[in-house]
């Protein structure tokens, strides 16, 4: 069903990945108030995002991936409104913050194309690369160590 050999040769997954230990180390640097508040529901939905997409890769069938990519999508929303929050409460790390977001946006991207490649097979595949290759950056996540 699927082209990909494993999850980790997705780049959708890829990014989701790095994008949920960007957000695990901008967790670390948080005040302390903010860690146990914002910042869990903000860990536990970014490292659902891979973890979803790697679940549906290895289902079998397309509604099957297509609905892990949904709920990937539901997280990756989640994401995107704890980081609004995190950028308003905690202006020193709004520059991070905001990078994060971007981040999540062009996963958000990505995960809408994937999807309608998977329930638009029929579509010319030159048509479904260029609306793939339009959701790529050259530099995703910079992830802080």
């Amino acid at each position: 069903m699927s082209s990909f050999t494993t999850f980790r040769d997705m780049v959708v997954w890829q990014q989701s990945f790095n994008f949920a230990k960007g957000v695990q180390s901008l967790v670390k640097r948080l005040p302390q108030e903010e860690r146990y508040q914002i910042a869990n529901q903000l860990i536990r939905a970014a490292v659902s995002l891979p973890a979803q997409i790697a679940q549906g890769q290895r289902k079998r069938g397309r509604n099957e991936f297509v609905k892990h990519l949904m709920y990937a999508q539901g997280n990756a929303a989640e994401c995107e409104t704890y980081l609004l929050l995190l950028e308003d409460l905690v202006p020193d790390e709004a520059e991070e913050v905001h990078r994060l977001r971007e981040t999540n946006t062009i996963i958000q991207k990505m995960l809408g194309a994937l999807t309608y490649a998977i329930e638009h097979p029929k579509q010319k595949k030159s048509e479904v690369q260029s609306e793939v290759q339009a959701t790529k950056e050259p530099q995703v996540v910079a992830v802080a160590a």
